[in-house]
């Protein structure tokens, strides 16, 4: 066994991505005996690897406002969840799914964080671990830097 083991994410060359990006990381056949039943897994990269993160109350407030918005224009989404070095997020779909349709995804669930004012979904203390921690400007801060580029581009993961 290599270095990086079966983990796919670790092969990434995290120096040469150049983030926000999409990236289709991987397709798995949920079982064996029914290779026609696919999930995929994309690497949805809002910071820069080893330069950026995310804080943890605007990575927290943007998993509860994809979970809400981007189940409202898909039942192929089966989760989004942070990743632990706070640069982005995975996403998991039912089926194989192209990078350019979840790009259009995000950007359309980010115009909704930015335009989003109220309560965060699922944030009192009876619904959420950490109810405490969540920051709303600062989930729209890093949803603008994302908008901001071109949905082509967000698919090229080696820019510039």
């Amino acid at each position: 066994m290599n270095s990086t083991g079966n983990v796919e994410s670790f092969a990434l060359d995290h120096d040469r991505v150049t983030a926000p990006y999409v990236r289709k990381a991987k397709v798995l056949a949920v079982d064996p005996r029914f290779p026609e039943c696919l999930i995929s897994k994309f690497d949805v990269r809002f910071a820069q690897p080893n330069q950026k993160y995310l804080p943890n109350d605007a990575l927290h407030t943007l998993e509860h406002l994809f979970a809400t918005f981007v189940r409202q224009y898909t039942d192929a989404l089966i989760d989004v969840s942070p990743m632990g070095c706070r640069t982005g997020f995975y996403f998991i779909f039912a089926g194989d799914r192209e990078a350019s349709w979840v790009a259009a995804l995000v950007r359309r669930a980010l115009e909704e964080v930015v335009a989003f004012r109220g309560g965060i979904p699922g944030a009192a203390r009876k619904e959420c671990g950490n109810y405490l921690e969540h920051d709303l400007e600062s989930a729209q801060l890093w949803a603008a830097r994302f908008l901001s580029v071109p949905e082509a581009e967000l698919v090229q993961i080696y820019r510039g």
